[in-house]
């Protein structure tokens, strides 16, 4: 799978109004559709990796689907891979390693504020999902932002990629 698209793979366009378990495994996240191709995630689960003062780790298991837009996504998903999400109101993160690299790649995130980017826009929606077992229903509303300040988040958190030795390393802050 190539870095553009991986990069591209946690996009979303619409997203599902409910509050749902993030351990279910039908959750189906929201994807997006760019340069002819549709995409979106299943959610498989989360294991909390390490816990520290600012914030839990965890690994979690999705499944990818692709297809050409403008026609019915199959009921097919690629085999699962592990990403990682940092929960942290201070340092939030998604953290993901391209096939065959032995570098991990973090984003920081900013939830409910309004300095996200493209490349970051994507990692919302498995971060609402694991760290707070909520998905939509725009992770970029009013609404988002109300709960973010209500759980803690300031709304002014650096947009950065960084590279890791290993997914624990963005617990160092």
């Amino acid at each position: 799978m190539s870095k553009l698209l991986c990069s591209l793979l946690f996009l979303p366009i619409a997203a599902v109004g409910l509050a749902v378990s993030a351990q279910a495994n039908d959750l189906i996240l929201p994807g997006r559709c760019h340069m002819g191709q549709c995409w979106e995630n299943k959610f498989l689960g989360k294991t909390p990796l390490q816990a520290g003062p600012n914030g839990t780790l965890y690994a979690v298991e999705l499944a990818l689907r692709i297809w050409p837009i403008g026609t019915e996504p199959s009921s097919d998903f690629d085999a699962p891979r592990t990403s990682y999400i940092y929960c942290s109101t201070t340092r939030p993160a998604i953290i993901f390693r391209f096939e065959g690299d032995t570098t991990y790649y973090g984003n920081l995130l900013n939830p409910g504020g309004d300095n996200w980017s493209g490349a970051t826009q994507d990692a919302y929606p498995i971060y609402w999902a694991t760290c707070h077992n909520f998905v939509g229903p725009d992770f970029f509303s009013q609404a988002m932002t109300t709960k973010a300040i209500e759980l803690g988040y300031p709304l002014n958190l650096p947009n950065e990629s960084l590279q890791l030795a290993n997914p624990l390393e963005i617990m160092n802050e």
